[in-house]
């Protein structure tokens, strides 16, 4: 019965609202900060994640791969290649369709931040998506990278 009862209060208990407890209730010089702040939308996150996912793609599609084959070994590795890509080019393009060239922040992070190695990933991405026929999306990307070499004078007019 006992741990019935500890049980309970663990899974009820809020780990953030136990130093509240110790407080002095008088005390004003401590406003309780409910906001959190939240920078998964933000731009600069948005393009390193494109960027890091792109080029972390081999690495988890071999790990992928490894797990698999030892589970079974009859499996078809060409077509969970082929699957595992996919995917791991969809959820970057996900993050990257989050970017905004109406949005003055997103465009000043964009050419503040944006490297030779997020423009290869372009690249990348743009293969990828040509090979694999989805050309709104490589109409996206190409949009994002155009935008920043035209910025940077690597585009010609």
């Amino acid at each position: 019965m006992p741990y019935g009862v500890l049980f309970l209060f663990i899974v009820y208990m809020d780990p953030r609202l136990v130093f509240g407890l110790f407080q002095d209730p008088g005390d004003k010089s401590q406003e309780k900060v409910k906001e959190i702040i939240d920078f998964t939308d933000h731009p600069y996150v948005l393009m390193g994640m494109f960027t890091r996912i792109i080029f972390r793609g081999e690495v988890v599609n071999d790990q992928i791969l490894k797990f698999f084959l030892e589970i079974n070994k009859d499996i078809d590795t060409e077509n969970l290649q082929i699957l595992n890509k996919s995917m791991i080019f969809s959820r970057a393009y996900s993050y990257l369709s989050k970017l905004d060239l109406e949005n003055s922040f997103h465009v000043e992070t964009l050419l503040d931040k944006a490297s030779d190695p997020f423009l290869q990933a372009c690249d990348l991405s743009i293969d990828h998506f040509t090979e694999s026929e989805e050309y709104e999306k490589c109409s996206l990307i190409k949009k994002f990278k155009d935008f920043i070499e035209f910025s940077q004078n690597k585009l010609p007019l």
